[in-house]
């Protein structure tokens, strides 16, 4: 226990500090002439303590802190950010008691207070409180709606079977905490990856619907997770795609917002354009460049790139499979007209790239396809 406890206060009191550090003109002046402190009113003079005890908690000077707010506290008894910075200081110092005092009296002053609710809903769930640390958990999400302090706590619900319970319960009943759970710009990939998982797992406990994990999906689309997304897609939406190795072959939603589909690489010299079901490219630069690429889910192996190109240079168009970004493939691997050998990493932002080298013709691309090697249609 005492090590949740060490852990938390730190990253707690990070989140808070931007939204709670808002300087005023007296703020600096007690902060950077302390021989003109006593020309400062108490209030600003307590503002600038809890600047202050904000700064070395982040810095992680906790002795600094502790003293800080107890300044706070002294100025201003009445604002409940003294003891909670005092709490937070004393958690992550490894003594409890003061910490746990010092967070009742920030809560009794205000229950809204983000930093003693967020110590306790940590706390609560250690100790297997899971009611208790849903209840602060939900008064945390309605005063700080969207810090990312919430995230660490979302991961403590999910490390136990009853939070996981809870959790999969708040989230199919209240939007608030669906909204904050789901919020996906900006996110760290490992988060929207874990969190992709847990309503893939529980979609029969959790069904939200293809609405509300849309911006869920298309991050993580968009950062070519193409099997979470898919996975996530497919128990949560009716009608979600069956999982082909590529998605829209013939080109039918190319300039649609498609979420699994062609992205153009468009640029001078370049011509992408749909025509009559199928997809012209042209390249009039002097380098090969790519044109299309799509994010695939695909075991480690080799797979051939099939395609119907038309044109008096069809051998000009070149298929890669890379992890992250597409890379120029090389020259002497063979053209997509004619099954193009690709070897596939197994890795989890696989991406199919399509490139067009220099020529006077345009080209006419249809019916893309991927086979892997030793499996027939």
């Amino acid at each position: 226990m005492t090590k949740l406890r060490g852990r938390w206060p730190a990253t707690l009191g990070i989140a808070l500090f931007a939204a709670l550090a808002l300087f005023s003109g007296f703020d600096r002046l007690s902060s950077h002439q302390p021989g003109d402190e006593r020309l400062v009113p108490a209030p600003f003079r307590a503002d600038a303590a809890r600047v202050t005890a904000a700064r070395h908690l982040v810095a992680g000077e906790l002795d600094l802190a502790s003293a800080s707010a107890r300044e706070a506290i002294l100025a201003d008894p009445a604002d409940a950010r003294g003891p909670a910075f005092l709490g937070a200081a004393a958690y992550a110092s490894g003594d409890e008691a003061l910490g746990g005092e010092a967070m009742k009296v920030a809560a009794a002053i205000s229950a809204r207070e983000p930093l003693a609710q967020g110590a306790f809903t940590a706390i609560a769930m250690d100790e297997g409180r899971v009611a208790d640390a849903a209840r602060h958990f939900d008064i945390l999400l309605r005063v700080h709606p969207e810090t990312r302090v919430l995230d660490g706590l979302f991961a403590i619900m999910e490390s136990r079977e009853e939070g996981r319970a809870e959790l999969a319960r708040r989230l199919g009943t209240q939007s608030l905490w669906t909204d904050a759970y789901l919020r996906a710009e900006g996110q760290d990939a490992a988060i929207l990856r874990e969190r992709a998982a847990f309503l893939t797992r529980n979609a029969g406990a959790i069904p939200l619907g293809c609405a509300r994990i849309d911006p869920l999906v298309r991050e993580l689309a968009r950062r070519n997770y193409r099997a979470d997304a898919q996975a996530l897609q497919r128990v949560q939406c009716s009608g979600a795609s069956s999982g082909q190795l590529l998605a829209d072959p013939a080109f039918d939603k190319l300039g649609e917002d498609a979420l699994f589909g062609w992205r153009r690489h468009g640029s001078g010299g370049v011509r992408i354009a749909a025509v009559g079901g199928a997809v012209e490219l042209a390249n009039r630069t002097s380098v090969t460049r790519l044109v299309l690429s799509q994010p695939v889910a695909l075991e480690a192996g080799e797979y051939r790139a099939f395609a119907s190109v038309a044109g008096s240079q069809s051998d000009t168009l070149l298929a890669s499979l890379d992890c992250g970004q597409p890379e120029r493939p090389s020259q002497a691997g063979g053209a997509l007209a004619r099954g193009q050998l690709l070897r596939a990493k197994g890795c989890e932002n696989e991406v199919v790239g399509i490139w067009l080298r220099p020529g006077s013709d345009a080209v006419t691309l249809d019916n893309v396809r991927l086979q892997r090697v030793g499996q027939g249609d």
